[in-house]
């Protein structure tokens, strides 16, 4: 990589990496809300999917702010 194009994907590093979580949220969010309307009660699975949603939103948030901010 030339180090315009190097400059050039550092200031959208951020803003990736905020689509990228925000992509989690959603599948987590979908793959909780499967796990809450399961018919079999006793069909627990094993994904903390609450925790992957809460985790991926703070990440989500953080990297928006630095993409909006500009670092």
């Amino acid at each position: 990589m030339h180090a315009f194009e190097h400059f050039i994907w550092q200031e959208h590093l951020w803003a990736a990496s905020s689509v990228m979580s925000a992509l989690v949220v959603l599948v987590s969010s979908l793959a909780d809300r499967r796990r809450h309307n399961r018919a079999n009660i006793d069909d627990v699975g094993f994904m903390p999917w609450t925790a992957i949603t809460v985790f991926s939103v703070l990440a989500t948030v953080l990297t928006a702010a630095l993409a909006i901010k500009g670092l």
